[in-house]
């Protein structure tokens, strides 16, 4: 990928992040990037086109950077995944989720958008999933976990975790969750 076009999605990534998809103008991207609208319109047709690149590349990146740590590990799975889910310097409690945030804003407003995004999710999803796979591998967690579902509830908790912290900029709501979390986990535990 060429200098210009990633510095054009990484900006953009960051002011969509910070200001939503619909009060971030290209003018305001392009601005921030020192770039103009020539440069944009070289490497995509629209604003619509830029931000599914943006999900496509940044955004599954950020999760795997993020998250892919866990599949790391060899033993331990649940202690893996909570060490993740327990790192607060790697949440934003101020603007929250960055996939979140996206699923939120834009979703249900274009069907290319929910395909992108959708796609992410499953990503995100399945590293717990393989996570947890592992797990009952190794005889760390029941044999009859359904690891595809409870990897949704472990993005589901993170997600909701967020939301509820972003709502008052204040992280002990995202730790409550976590915590019940870590307990649920541990019911799993075949020792």
């Amino acid at each position: 990928m060429s200098s210009s076009k990633d510095k054009l999605l990484k900006v953009a990534f960051e002011e969509i992040y910070q200001n939503g998809y619909h009060a971030t103008s290209v003018d305001k991207i392009l601005k921030k990037a020192s770039m103009n609208k020539g440069s944009m319109y070289h490497f995509f047709k629209s604003k619509k086109e830029l931000i599914l690149a943006i999900i496509d590349v940044h955004v599954d990146d950020y999760i795997q950077n993020k998250y892919g740590v866990i599949l790391e590990s060899e033993e331990n799975m649940i202690e893996a995944i909570m060490a993740v889910l327990k790192n607060k310097p790697l949440y934003n409690f101020i603007y929250g989720c960055r996939l979140n945030n996206l699923v939120h804003e834009l979703s249900n407003q274009d069907n290319d958008f929910k395909i992108a995004l959708e796609k992410s999710y499953f990503k995100f999803e399945e590293i717990f999933q393989i996570a947890l796979d592992r797990a009952v591998e190794i005889g760390e967690i029941k044999k009859d976990t359904d690891t595809k579902a409870v990897g949704m509830f472990i993005l589901a908790t993170i997600q909701g975790g967020l939301t509820t912290s972003k709502k008052s900029s204040d992280s002990h709501y995202y730790d409550v969750c976590i915590e019940q979390l870590n307990n649920y986990l541990n019911l799993l535990k075949t020792k």
